[in-house]
């Protein structure tokens, strides 16, 4: 066969698109194989536990909280000062969402569990009402139906910028108030310096006193 450069040139091409593509496709995928058999974070808390979410107390000083969340093994823990909370990771279903510990004058008041935020016009419905739908399943299984339901809503429904969104389900239990919801919000693009709307799913989980007992 008569040698040709070219010929030579062509075909090596063909096998560095290849092993590229081969190593694109397997980088694409590997995170969600990792996310899907990496260890799932602990469940809810049974109603009338001491604990509002993964051995977490009301009234936990930020220091007693930092310390339970590295020993009970949650990970990406970081503080936010100016916000008075502490973040960490959990891992549900394939799915990766944020614990958010919120204090008042350094003792732990409230817990939320935020799911991923994302602006691009997939996001929502790929991302918000699948992560929404995985909670909703896990604390049906829980606590069992809630008390107030609606269905996923649609974006357009939102209001936009506030706080408590559109709640889809409470949970008014002896211990502890639960409400799902989903939020519409605008933030500022860092690079672009343009308002972008972003969407996720939020669960409020915050202890009441227990009722006292009527007297007759």
């Amino acid at each position: 066969m008569h040698y040709s450069p070219l010929n030579e040139f062509i075909t090596l091409c063909k096998i560095v698109t290849f092993r590229l593509f081969c190593l694109l496709t397997w980088c694409g995928y590997l995170p969600f194989t990792l996310l899907a058999t990496l260890p799932q974070s602990p469940g809810f808390e049974k109603q009338g536990s001491d604990f509002i979410y993964g051995g977490l107390k009301k009234s936990d000083t930020k220091e007693d909280v930092l310390s339970k969340l590295r020993k009970n093994g949650f990970i990406q823990i970081y503080e936010e000062r100016d916000m008075g909370v502490v973040r960490c990771a959990i891992r549900w279903d394939g799915f990766r969402y944020e614990l958010v510990s919120k204090f008042i004058d350094n003792e732990l008041e409230l817990c939320l569990i935020e799911g991923n935020k994302g602006w691009q016009d997939f996001h929502y419905q790929d991302v918000v009402a699948k992560e929404w739908k995985s909670l909703r399943n896990r604390l049906s299984g829980v606590y069992g139906e809630s008390v107030k339901k609606k269905s996923f809503p649609d974006l357009i429904e939102i209001p936009v910028n506030d706080l408590g969104g559109v709640v889809t389900d409470v949970w008014e239990l002896d211990d502890r108030l639960i409400m799902l919801s989903v939020r519409r919000y605008e933030t500022k693009d860092c690079c672009t310096d343009q308002l972008l709307e972003f969407s996720c799913c939020t669960l409020l989980i915050k202890p009441i006193s227990p009722k006292p007992a009527s007297s007759k």
